[in-house]
């Protein structure tokens, strides 16, 4: 036991040497360290090291493709797109039934929906059945985005059934475009009843024309006949609408923002007719295939009139078919042709006659002269005398 204690008095020697080192000096207090060197003493604490991140780009799924727009069949002129757009059946819608051999007028109305002006355009036969229908026929003018009607003159097959024709548009520069069609079905005849005869309505007027209504180009027109109203366009979306009595035709036309009247007279033949518009200015129409009438244009002295002449004055009232016109006045009657705005023929009083010439200065005034050297002049109701009455 007692070498175990040896060793403790030495320890405790060493621990006061310590002891003495730490507190020797001068005896003052250490100075408080400054806010840097605390700073200092404070451990800086390494961020942890971060891994980079590596951006996941998605995956860009491919495009949808889109469907190529059909091209239009065929190259304007110029190289301008040819398009047509159906709108409607005008008359004879598909399916219509018509008795064999019956003669029928078909009408579509389209619309330019390219960018080619259609100036000169056919409608062609192409395909079908062409029901004794012309090979070609004229397209008024349109321009793009515009609607025109177009019409073709066909005579329904003998044969019972159903039959169809297609028609396609030819540009100037001879490509062909679009199409319309034309179905019809003929009945089959009952054996044992015949088929009433049908009453045939005359509808003169029907069809196609080729016009002249001079300077202002008319072009072709395009007529529908119901009863005794008349519908048609002509060129540049012109548009008639009129009442048809005998072989007369008059009402009002609209083109561009303007209208006023025709007044049309039709041959026996039903293939040609002469006229004016606003009374005074020409137009005539004619068949494919015809020759345009001569004169073209008649103005209208139809009607009634206050007259005055060199030794007269009073009504005149005058019947006119076309160019020939009939009519009375105060003692006397009046007979004669027109031309243009011309009228010239004879007239009869208390046993007496002699030529006379009157030129339509507007709808509702005319002079002119009898005999040459005497004055002869007329206006209408609501109108007054002109102020030049004689006309040599």
């Amino acid at each position: 036991m007692v070498r175990r204690y040896l060793g403790l008095p030495a320890v405790a020697m060493a621990l006061l040497s310590v002891f003495a080192c730490t507190f020797a000096g001068s005896g003052a207090p250490a100075p408080e360290p400054t806010t840097t060197e605390v700073a200092a003493q404070v451990p800086t604490r390494v961020p942890p090291t971060i891994p980079p991140v590596v951006p996941v780009v998605p995956t860009k799924a491919p495009p949808t493709p889109i469907p190529p727009t059909e091209t239009p069949t065929g190259s304007g002129p110029g190289g301008c797109i040819l398009s047509e757009q159906f709108l409607s059946d005008v008359t004879i819608p598909d399916g219509t039934v018509l008795a064999p051999s019956s003669p029928f007028v078909k009408t579509w109305r389209v619309k330019n929906n390219g960018t080619c002006n259609w100036e000169g355009y056919q409608l062609i036969f192409a395909a079908g059945e062409q029901m004794s229908g012309p090979a070609a026929v004229n397209v008024n003018n349109a321009p793009p985005n515009a609607t025109v009607d177009v019409t073709v003159n066909l005579v329904a097959p003998t044969v019972p059934g159903g039959h169809k024709g297609g028609w396609r548009f030819k540009a100037t520069n001879g490509s062909v475009f679009g199409g319309v069609t034309v179905v019809i079905s003929v009945p089959v005849p009952a054996t044992a009843t015949p088929l009433p005869t049908a009453i045939s309505v005359p509808s003169p007027w029907n069809g196609q024309w080729l016009t002249n209504c001079g300077p202002a180009s008319c072009g072709t027109m395009n007529l529908f006949q119901s009863g005794g109203v008349v519908t048609g366009t002509y060129a540049d979306n012109g548009k008639v609408n009129g009442a048809a009595s005998g072989n007369r035709l008059t009402g009002t036309w609209t083109r561009g923002g303007t209208s006023g009247s025709f007044d049309w007279w039709i041959g026996g033949s039903n293939n040609k007719w002469r006229g004016n518009f606003n009374s005074t200015n020409g137009w005539c129409g004619y068949r494919v295939g015809e020759t345009e009438p001569a004169p073209c244009g008649v103005g209208t002295f139809a009607g009634d009139w206050n007259v005055i002449g060199e030794t007269f004055s009073g009504p005149m009232s005058l019947y006119q078919d076309g160019r020939q016109f009939t009519g009375s006045y105060v003692g006397g009657t009046v007979n004669g042709t027109i031309d243009g705005s011309k009228a010239t023929g004879t007239w009869t009083s208390g046993g007496l006659s002699g030529p006379f010439a009157w030129y339509l200065l507007n709808p509702v005034q005319f002079n002119g002269n009898y005999d040459g050297v005497k004055k002869w002049c007329g206006y209408r109701s609501g109108s007054s005398q002109p102020a030049e009455c004689f006309k040599p």
